[in-house]
């Protein structure tokens, strides 16, 4: 890390194991007090696993089986409308963490510019997670959009555009990316239209459209964290920075992306892992990279310096994925390392 300068931020993805948003609100500005220029509530209580609180948005009839669901064929004919997909709460959460967020940074607690993030999930991510038939998926991912999209304007509606960030979180997108490439056969993760990255990008092409000007919006690319494993280990970084410059030429002349953050696995501290990123075109987008991991400061600093020798002007740090679903103790180790590694 010597031949390179430190980062000065650091992202904080998503989740944690706390007891409540006050609870990580303190816990991280506490940790991180120059740091962050964006917070979000630590999706705390029935949150914590991403989207599974998400179950019971949709019929029982069409959520796949490993959700316990009980997917027919009758279900597979139906013809579903708006009234069959509940309200994802999303917006309920925010404008009550908001609340929370607001009194903290009103008495000095939370630093003034510092941004309230809401994590969403794309449509595609959460269809795709519970829906059993293809046919279905395509049928209801419009609606479950067009819920989700009620939530972010409420959202937007509740909370001053200067105070909020919205982070897109694309795990099943990625995965999308990885099937069709082959990478994994597991049909949890199979697209259900073609082309793939044309599809996946249209989709965020409507999300973006819908969040306000004057709103900071930023992309969480994963590879998921279910029984902290991945759902495919990464070769390298090329199919983070496909999607990443499609995102740029796509997105960023509709609502310019302020952060695109990818994942490092634990055990990639080789420069292999990080030549794709030579091909990043992220212009003044800033890149997170997700290359902190619990109790392992050295090999933080490894792979920091690995990715600095090939993408210097790396704005921040993070976790790979969310913490939810981890031990409290590892977000105290998190925290700690991030701070030790950034100025």
């Amino acid at each position: 890390m010597a031949s390179q300068s430190k980062p000065s931020e650091v992202l904080l993805v998503g989740s944690a194991p706390l007891e409540s948003a006050l609870d990580f609100f303190t816990t991280a500005v506490r940790a991180l007090p120059k740091q962050l220029r964006r917070i979000p509530d630590g999706e705390t209580g029935p949150r914590s696993n991403f989207i599974a609180w998400q179950h019971p948005v949709f019929p029982i009839t069409i959520i796949q089986p490993r959700w316990r669901g009980q997917p027919s064929a009758e279900s597979s004919a139906k013809q579903y409308t708006l009234e069959d997909i509940k309200p994802t709460g999303y917006d309920d959460q925010a404008i009550a963490s908001y609340a929370i967020f607001r009194e903290l940074r009103d008495a000095g607690t939370i630093p003034a510019g510092v941004r309230f993030q809401v994590s969403l999930p794309t449509p595609f991510s959460v269809v795709r997670g519970f829906v059993e038939d293809d046919g279905v998926c395509a049928q209801v991912e419009p609606l479950y959009e067009e819920r989700l999209l009620r939530s972010l304007r409420r959202i937007q509606d509740s909370i001053p555009a200067s105070d909020l960030t919205i982070q897109w979180d694309l795990p099943a997108d990625i995965a999308a990316l990885e099937y069709e490439r082959h990478a994994t056969q597991d049909k949890y993760w199979k697209p259900y239209f073609s082309p793939v990255k044309a599809g996946l990008v249209e989709r965020l092409i409507r999300l973006a459209a819908a969040v306000d000007s004057g709103v900071e919006m930023g992309y969480h690319l994963c590879y998921g964290d279910m029984d902290h494993k991945h759902f495919v280990q990464p070769a390298d970084t090329e199919v983070l920075v496909g999607l990443a410059n499609a995102i740029m030429q796509n997105i960023r002349p509709i609502h310019p992306p302020a952060y695109i953050h990818m994942p490092v696995p634990k055990d990639r501290a080789d420069e292999a892992y990080f030549k794709p990123m030579q091909n990043l075109k992220l212009d003044d987008t800033n890149l997170f990279l997700g290359l902190v991991h619990p109790n392992d400061e050295s090999g933080t600093k490894k792979r920091l310096e690995a990715a600095q020798a090939v993408y210097p002007s790396i704005a921040g740090v993070a976790s790979e994925c969310g913490l939810g679903r981890g031990p409290r103790e590892d977000v105290d180790s998190i925290l700690g390392i991030c701070a030790s590694v950034t100025v």
